[in-house]
């Protein structure tokens, strides 16, 4: 699934950039990956533990392949696409500077 929007280093396309991010996860069922619902499970299979750890892989490699390497190195330490989501909405959210 291509996605057209790659984030600007500044945020300055933050809202457009998250708008298309969540599109292409909903389109994948992965948005509750980037909320926070979508939890890693405990006290299950490890075939359910491994779908999740699938599943957030490819929601943090959607985020990782479409931001600069300077953002990226900032959140490749993070563990969860919700955390890779928070970060950069925290970071971006609330500049004024930001375009729709």
């Amino acid at each position: 699934m291509a996605f057209s929007v790659d984030l600007v280093v500044d945020g300055r396309n933050w809202k457009t950039y998250r708008k298309n991010l969540l599109r292409l996860a909903a389109k994948e069922k992965l948005v509750r990956l980037y909320d926070g619902t979508d939890m890693r499970p405990v006290d299950v299979t490890s075939d359910e533990v491994k779908a999740w750890q699938r599943r957030n892989a490819i929601a943090k490699q959607y985020i990782a392949g479409t931001i600069p390497d300077a953002l990226c190195m900032r959140i490749m330490h993070l563990k969860t696409a919700h955390e890779f989501f928070q970060y950069l909405s925290s970071l971006f959210e609330m500049k004024k500077d930001n375009v729709t």
